[in-house]
């Protein structure tokens, strides 16, 4: 009882694992519509992307050529107007040579004729005045300026008294008047930075400027130019400066439509490595973008330009079109993606139509044949019943029995073939059953033969070594009986029933001398509701026990297989 009970969950486990197999399958045949869509959403959208590269490359060596020719433009108007201002330096510097001491008057006189360059926030007249002079300095000064006095600057932008040094730099003119906290008196050297570029502009005797500092007069960014003043000596006992902003030299010298289209940085590179400087090339920076770097010598320091196009600007209108290729690819994408489903989709379920038609079809012709040899033998059956009935006393008791022999026969045909369509039944729901226990296939088959009455038509031949095999002697039954009706039915007139050993398996062999069938026609038959024809083209055998046994056999652990011998 335990062995029974323990196969019959082995059999519903393995018919559930079965039934979850095919709807699995199902599922993926379900989505293969979907697997063709996503490949030729992926194959587009790849072409697209390939596209909007090429695009944006083509498009970005636009924006460098135009951006190196912008960024050229804008550098060279700043480099100029450095240089003006240094030439404007180097001529004041040599107006106030001429005179031994340069007057306030003097001094205002010369601003206001020659008025600043651009970028210029004023001129301011730099003395060099020893510790030990200082306070006469700042006597003969105040005489003129009343209330001058040196001072600089501590820590919190307040006004103090100089510290201790050997020499002092104050401012002794500032022009224009006009200007914003005119810095007369502070000591040019004080600020943090000043007094090395102060000494080398001394010791070169040219223009020197300062690093980009944050200036005095209006906090904005902008450089200081020193410019020597050289007695007939070759002795510099003044010098010229000038702050200038930044902001207002770009802002004079380049064209408002450049400035719109382009964002610039300027950074000192004075004291960098000179292999790190670079000329008009352009670079993508970290950030990203496209850079236009540019390096210049100017007032005795080393400036880098950093040039990109201004976020919206018309330089970058081409990018955005780029993008749109890009959207207008993905977007085609999906439009082909969603037109091979519905195409793929729609081919499918064609297919799936043309094969449930064949299938049903196919179901109407088997019905009808199955229908057609269940009326055979009911036919018999039902007429020499009929006989016994009508003409009971007249059938004498030979007849009786031949008539009873005969329905016998017939009603067995019957249950043959019911006993197939219900092992067809049961593969098609998945729930056939077949038991394993040791089963003597020469006993199984002789019994078989004799509910046959085949006993003396064919002839059994067994090796001795034969024993049993695991199986169900009921289905083993139903197989012997399928293959030798099969035949008797359509084979030669000598039959033989073999059963041998091969390697670890029992083969059993139904063997005649008829004529056979081809390989395919074999295939075929094996199909679910195939239907051979006679020459005459009338419905042959429907092939129903052939499908059966193999289905048996494999379910069983075994196989069924046809081989014709020439």
């Amino acid at each position: 009882m335990d062995t029974l009970k323990y196969h019959r969950i082995f059999v519903e486990y393995f018919v559930m694992v079965r039934r979850l197999f095919r709807f699995h399958r199902e599922g993926l045949n379900r989505f293969e519509g979907w697997r063709l869509a996503v490949l030729v959403f992926v194959v587009v959208a790849m072409f697209s992307v390939a596209a909007a590269a090429v695009a944006r490359r083509i498009v970005d060596r636009e924006i460098e050529a135009r951006l190196a020719l912008n960024g050229d433009v804008l550098v060279t108007s700043v480099r100029d107007g450095m240089e003006d201002v240094e030439h404007y330096l180097e001529a004041l510097a040599g107006v106030f040579l001429a005179s031994e001491e340069v007057t306030f008057n003097e001094y205002e006189l010369y601003a206001e004729s020659v008025g600043l360059q651009s970028g210029m926030l004023g001129i301011a007249y730099v003395r060099i005045v020893d510790a030990s002079d200082l306070g006469e300095f700042e006597e003969r000064t105040a005489s003129v300026t009343p209330g001058y006095r040196v001072f600089e600057f501590d820590a919190e932008g307040n006004r103090i008294s100089v510290q201790p040094r050997a020499r002092y730099f104050p401012i002794q003119f500032f022009e224009p008047s006009t200007a914003l906290e005119r810095p007369m008196g502070l000591d040019a050297g004080s600020p943090p930075g000043r007094l090395p570029v102060i000494l080398k502009a001394i010791a070169s005797g040219s223009p020197i400027a300062t690093p980009l500092v944050p200036l005095a007069t209006t906090g904005e960014e902008g450089f200081v130019i020193y410019a020597p003043v050289v007695d007939r000596t070759g002795t510099v006992r003044a010098l010229v400066a000038s702050p200038v902003s930044l902001t207002g030299l770009m802002a004079d010298r380049i064209p408002r439509g450049l400035a719109a289209s382009l964002t610039w940085a300027v950074r000192d590179t004075t004291d960098l490595v000179t292999s790190e400087l670079s000329d008009g090339t352009i670079t993508p920076p970290a950030a990203g973008g496209l850079v236009y770097t540019s390096t210049f010598q100017a007032a005795g320091r080393s400036w880098r330009f950093e040039v990109r196009p201004a976020p919206g600007s018309q330089l970058l209108a081409g990018r955005r079109q780029t993008q749109w290729i890009l959207v207008s690819g993905l977007v085609l994408a999906l439009v082909a993606a969603v037109a091979s489903f519905a195409l793929s989709h729609r081919a499918a379920a064609l297919r799936r139509i043309e094969a449930l038609t064949a299938v049903i079809t196919a179901k109407e012709q088997f019905v009808a044949s199955v229908a057609h040899e269940l009326r055979t033998p009911l036919t018999g059956i039902l007429g020499f019943a009929e006989l016994l009935r009508s003409h009971e006393t007249e059938v004498s008791s030979e007849e009786r029995t031949e008539f009873i022999a005969a329905i016998a026969d017939d009603a067995s045909d019957v249950t043959a073939l019911v006993e197939d369509l219900i092992v067809l039944g049961r593969v098609e729901h998945g729930s056939l059953l077949t038991a394993g226990v040791p089963t003597d296939l020469e006993a199984e088959s002789v019994h078989t033969l004799e509910a046959l009455n085949l006993v003396n038509r064919v002839s059994v031949d067994v090796d001795q070594a034969v024993g049993y095999v695991m199986a169900d002697p009921e289905r083993i039954r139903q197989i012997v009986r399928n293959l030798v009706n099969n035949a008797v039915a359509y084979g030669g007139a000598n039959i033989r029933l073999t059963i041998k050993e091969m390697g670890e398996m029992l083969v059993l062999e139904v063997i005649d001398d008829g004529a056979g069938v081809s390989q395919d026609r074999w295939e075929r038959s094996l199909e679910q509701y195939f239907r051979g024809h006679d020459h005459s083209g009338m419905p042959d055998s429907i092939g129903l026990g052939l499908k059966v046994s193999r289905t048996l056999a494999q379910r069983m652990g075994g196989e069924l297989s046809y081989r014709r011998v020439a």
